[in-house]
């Protein structure tokens, strides 16, 4: 089970990592509408699934429980983002996310000691953009609040999701976060949607195997692994679409790229041999 889990998650990665590349590859859209199509599609996608098992007939709490939870795991963390998007470099928002394994190694579901090489291995991935200035101070709290909202909408979703089924939650957390990012976007986007025939192919391959398979894997690994190691791919990311850059681009890495890669893994490679460790111990005693 340990091997299929790995397994799931180094696929995960790749794929999640690798959204840089069906970005370049389709017309530039406003984040947050996109998102929101995506998510939509989703959800349609997840329809049939989701009234064969009449979700309506599940308890009110747990529609709620998961309403919240999703809220938390798709939708707010990216309008947090998106406020500050203009106002502090990428590599700050990336910086950021990268906590949130601490923020969960606070509380005991991962090491601490390897949330901080992970987060160290981040900080070194990205430092020829973590420029910061003045100005850049007030706008950080945001991708802060992205993290902490992300880190416990986590352990809630560890918590709450057993239950009610994947699909009926992904379902239910899809609907909600498409209504409230095709909100949120006129409010902080000021372009429009390009539509066409690339730009649909785009969003359906995007909503079918980023979201809706890509999602699924992400809630059958938590139930698995647990939010602590789950929360690497924080880490993983990164470390992916730099690999690939590297490959296809020919973007010559610098030491500080290097260092980054290998304390990343070293991390990973660490939360993965230690799957017996008080973290988890902690995380099963606490839900």
């Amino acid at each position: 089970m340990r091997y299929r889990t790995i397994a799931g998650f180094l696929g995960l990665s790749l794929l999640w990592g690798s959204e840089w590349i069906l970005t370049a590859s389709v017309p530039a859209q406003p984040h947050l509408r996109a998102l929101a199509i995506r998510y939509g599609l989703g959800a349609v996608l997840l329809l049939p699934w989701a009234i064969g098992r009449r979700i309506w007939h599940r308890p009110l709490r747990t529609v709620g429980n998961t309403f919240i939870v999703g809220t938390g795991m798709l939708c707010l963390p990216q309008i947090l983002i998106a406020v500050s998007a203009g106002h502090v470099f990428p590599a700050i928002t990336l910086a950021a996310l990268g906590a949130v394994p601490v923020l969960l190694a606070i509380t005991g579901r991962l090491a601490i000691t390897t949330a901080v090489c992970g987060l160290g291995g981040v900080l070194f991935l990205s430092a020829n953009g973590l420029s910061i200035a003045i100005g850049h101070v007030p706008w950080m709290l945001f991708p802060l609040a992205a993290a902490g909202v992300l880190a416990r909408a986590l352990t809630a979703a560890d918590r709450y999701l057993s239950e009610i089924s994947l699909v009926e939650a992904m379902f239910g957390q899809l609907t909600i976060s498409a209504l409230l990012l095709s909100i949120a976007s006129p409010l902080l986007e000021h372009e429009t949607v390009t539509w066409s025939a690339t730009a649909a192919l785009g969003f359906v391959v995007g909503s079918v195997f980023m979201t809706v398979c890509g999602y699924l894997l992400f809630y059958w690994l938590l139930g698995k692994s647990g939010a602590g190691r789950v929360s690497m791919l924080q880490w993983a990311q990164p470390l992916v679409a730099a690999a690939e850059s590297v490959v296809l681009v020919h973007i010559r890495p610098d030491w500080s790229a290097v260092a980054g890669a290998i304390l990343i893994v070293l991390a990973i490679v660490w939360a993965f041999s230690n799957w017996d460790d008080q973290g988890v111990i902690l995380e099963i005693t606490q839900t």
